[in-house]
């Protein structure tokens, strides 16, 4: 497989709309009661779980779609990028997310 520039491009643009998905959770996370001082009982919790599970996971079916409408666009060989980055960022979010990168 060679490595094009349409390859690199559509790593780039899926890790920053990677980016862009995980500002967004947080973003609305925050307008929506949550943030350093919330009170999170335990239905808080919940609600603040869900809320955020349910945001990332639109955000991500967006990214998806944005990816394959990208693809067409960019040309040949865009695809493969997309598609790596998208999973990388995915993957190295939920990393981060599950409390991976420490404490």
């Amino acid at each position: 497989m060679t490595i094009t520039r349409a390859t690199v491009a559509g790593a780039v643009i899926a890790l920053a709309g990677q980016a862009l998905a995980a500002g967004v959770t947080a973003a609305s996370a925050i307008a929506g009661g949550g943030g350093p001082n919330a009170d999170l009982d335990a239905g808080g919790r919940l609600a603040a779980l869900l809320f955020g599970v349910v945001i990332y996971g639109i955000a991500q079916l967006v990214l998806l779609g944005c990816c394959v409408a990208l693809s067409g666009r960019l040309g040949r060989g865009s695809w493969a990028g997309l598609v790596t980055g998208w999973a990388l960022g995915l993957a190295l979010s939920l990393y981060y997310l599950g409390g991976g990168c420490g404490a």
